[in-house]
């Protein structure tokens, strides 16, 4: 069953390319990686909880089958079952719409967990000292999604966490996305808040490492949709708007563009209540799907973001940014690199 677009849906075309973006902005810290991934999903987790999405429990099985729950009647998958035998578990998942991403970005040796049911199921284990380790996977013949994993002390080898001992042969699945269906905006909601919730720890580098999500974005939209972006600005921040209004993101996106402003006005935005619980928890990062491509795309074309803010009237959303000639701001991957060292 997918969410249809009377509840309230966004189509995988923008939840698969910002979740593409993030594993390819994380593959070069190799399995380290998938630590800083997991703090997304510790930001999907407070996101679903403050949301009333899922409950917490004490009961870390009973918590997880709560966010499976949460993600089924979102759209995510048709059905889930989990058998434990002690600490293994046997999970299998229907109609499971994340193998099209998952073949694509294994095909690019990408094998960072990137799920978000993953991501906030690692949350979860995590906050009681263990890990969920990859033993085995298998993708069955009706094409449903089966997983073994087993829970070990949280001093194991992140990798574990990340490459099952025995791979899924994907071939049969196709490649790319589910770009025509869609999933519920809750879902969404707690994929984009867990960006900017998870990246806040690098601080000063955080944006521009959400700057290369927006460019693993823009790299997904041209492999998966042909999409080729004018070299003027004006042209590829018009074609950014109708990809994102066409996809549900907002009904419609109106840019704006003089010497050193952007403005950016979205009439009913679907990333709006991101947007006021981040303002209201005073976080910094935005994750917004739209900002975060617009501004990889500003900076292809030789300059950066600047300042950055947003005025809210009722379900509309005016964004401002200013733009300078690009200097040297570029991503620095051993600083980053350093901060990882001490997760």
């Amino acid at each position: 069953m997918t969410a249809s677009r009377s509840e309230g849906a966004i189509q995988f075309a923008i939840l698969d390319s910002l979740l593409y973006g993030a594993a390819r902005a994380f593959d070069y810290l190799g399995f380290r990686g998938q630590d800083m991934l997991d703090r997304v999903g510790d930001g999907i987790v407070h996101y679903g909880i403050s949301e009333g999405y899922f409950e917490k429990s004490d009961d870390p099985l009973q918590f997880l089958g709560s966010i499976v729950t949460f993600f089924t009647r979102n759209g995510y998958l048709s059905k889930a079952s989990v058998e434990q035998d002690g600490y293994t578990l046997d999970v299998e998942f229907w109609d499971y719409r994340f193998l099209p991403l998952m073949r694509k970005l294994r095909d690019r040796n990408s094998y960072l967990v990137t799920c978000p049911i993953c991501l906030a199921s690692n949350a979860v284990t995590k906050s009681v000292g263990k890990l969920s380790e990859r033993v085995s996977e298998n993708l069955t013949e009706d094409g449903n999604w089966a997983l073994r994993l087993k829970i070990v002390p949280g001093t194991e080898h992140t990798e574990r966490s990340v490459i099952p001992a025995k791979l899924a042969d994907l071939r049969t699945v196709r490649s790319g996305a589910n770009l025509n269906e869609t999933i519920g905006t809750q879902a969404f909601e707690s994929v984009a808040y867990g960006l900017a919730y998870g990246f806040e720890f690098l601080g000063a580098q955080a944006q521009l490492l959400l700057d290369n999500v927006g460019r693993g974005m823009i790299e997904f939209m041209h492999e998966e949709l042909n999409t080729n972006f004018p070299t003027e600005l004006d042209g590829a921040l018009n074609l950014l708007s109708i990809f994102m209004s066409k996809n549900g993101l907002a009904d419609a996106i109106h840019p704006q563009l003089s010497e050193d402003k952007v403005t950016v006005d979205f009439e009913r935005s679907r990333y709006l209540p991101v947007l006021k619980r981040l303002l209201q928890e005073n976080r910094e990062l935005v994750s917004c799907p739209f900002t975060l491509a617009a501004r990889s795309l500003i900076k292809m074309r030789g300059s950066t973001v600047g300042e950055m803010g947003w005025d809210i009237e009722g379900d509309n959303v005016r964004l401002k940014m200013t733009t300078l000639d690009l200097k040297k701001q570029e991503f620095d991957e051993e600083a980053v690199g350093n901060m990882m060292g001490g997760i």
